[in-house]
């Protein structure tokens, strides 16, 4: 092997690293202050988590106990943390296998480890529409063995290189403490002169999701009939919002920052951040009309050195007690159907998969922003510049 080869590999394995697990933790590695703002609410942990309602394994199948280890790649934060409290401990504890916790699944370093024959990694937490770009662009990822998943795992969370295990919302939110009346959806996001006000939306690039479906809503356009978008249409209706948008957003604790600060009042937000905050007594509420319903997934690099361990902990983590435990962590929704009769309707009734919330959003069309995502950031930087 060459000293290039050599470093490559070294740099590549250098990404896996324990995430910190601790609000002293994380202040100790960032820094004070500083810190502490950049992570928000995004820390809440006994805010968020009711670890007396995760149900409990009574027993697994012996498909998947094995030995060795499997190193699993999130996007750290309080999302790995209570991954390692519903998913990592109780499956090193039943099936046998070392979880090794990684931060940042970057699709362009896993392609690069395909591309060199160095894959570092064995399961990586992405979303749906970058394993459809990814299979695009060549062989990358393995297939999921669906012999190992249970069946609550239906078709619509099921395909071929990749299987859903998070479902999240992207939506509305705004102080309540601003207004006499309290906005209801997207026009009010768009009538600053009823709701005065700095408003925050995503960026279109760093793999962020802009507001097209909520444009349009805002422009008239029924819920239902959203899809395919009209993307001049779209970004016509962002332009006029475009002079009280105080932030164009990159990551979630930018938006939550300028929410609690009220330097935004009116904000789209991710269900979870604004649930803790909400929590801890922030003067803040969510809108689940037009929101976005969308599902992180477990992609396997092609070549990853322990691939029977990452099929055995895609299917263990998708288990309905898996799922169950997760969603008592934090109120993000299940993709085994199985799971709800483990809770409690204190937890369903927040989770963006409960019926009456589903049924307000508008589910997230990935192979559409495959199909177009270059055209959306296409348009959407020539609005950003004009």
């Amino acid at each position: 092997m060459s000293d290039r080869d050599k470093e490559l590999i070294r740099r590549l394995r250098s990404t896996v690293q324990v995430p910190p697990t601790a609000r002293r933790d994380f202040l100790k590695m960032f820094g004070g202050a500083a810190a502490l703002a950049m992570a928000g609410p995004s820390l809440a942990t006994r805010a968020l988590a009711d670890e007396a309602a995760m149900p409990a394994f009574d027993a697994i199948p012996d498909a998947w106990k094995g030995d060795g280890e499997v190193v699993v790649v999130t996007w750290g934060g309080i999302g790995t943390e209570m991954q390692r409290k519903a998913w990592f401990e109780p499956f090193e504890e039943l099936c046998g296998i070392k979880v090794v916790e990684a931060i940042g699944p970057d699709p362009a370093k896993l392609k690069a480890m395909v591309d060199t024959g160095t894959v570092a990694w064995d399961i990586c937490q992405i979303g749906r529409g970058t394993m459809i770009e990814l299979m695009r662009q060549g062989d990358y990822l393995e297939a999921i063995d669906y012999d190992l998943v249970e069946d609550g795992v239906t078709e619509d969370y099921r395909s071929e290189y990749g299987l859903d295990i998070v479902s999240y919302a992207q939506m509305l939110a705004y102080r309540t403490d601003v207004w006499d009346s309290a906005p209801t959806g997207w026009t009010d996001f768009f009538d600053t002169a009823r709701f005065p006000g700095g408003r925050s939306l995503p960026i279109a690039t760093k793999g962020n999701i802009p507001e097209l479906v909520g444009a349009l809503i805002a422009d008239g356009v029924p819920m239902d009939e959203t899809y395919p978008i009209d993307i001049d249409r779209a970004i016509a209706k962002l332009y006029e919002i475009k002079p009280d948008v105080v932030k164009w957003w990159e990551a979630g604790a930018q938006h939550m920052q300028l929410l609690l600060d009220n330097e935004a009042p009116f904000v789209t937000a991710w269900n979870g951040r604004i649930k803790a905050a909400k929590d801890e007594g922030h003067p803040v509420e969510l809108i689940w009309d037009g929101g976005m319903v969308l599902n992180n997934a477990w992609l396997i690099p092609k070549g990853a050195p322990n691939l029977s361990n990452a099929q055995k902990f895609a299917a263990f983590s998708s288990s309905a007690i898996a799922q169950a435990r997760y969603s008592a962590l934090l109120p993000y929704g299940f993709t085994n159907v199985d799971s709800a009769q483990y809770l409690p309707e204190e937890i369903l009734k927040d989770l963006p998969t409960a019926p009456e919330n589903y049924a307000r959003m508008v589910p997230y069309q990935y192979q559409w922003w495959a199909d177009n995502r270059p055209e959306v950031i296409e348009k959407f930087n020539e609005m950003m510049l004009s």
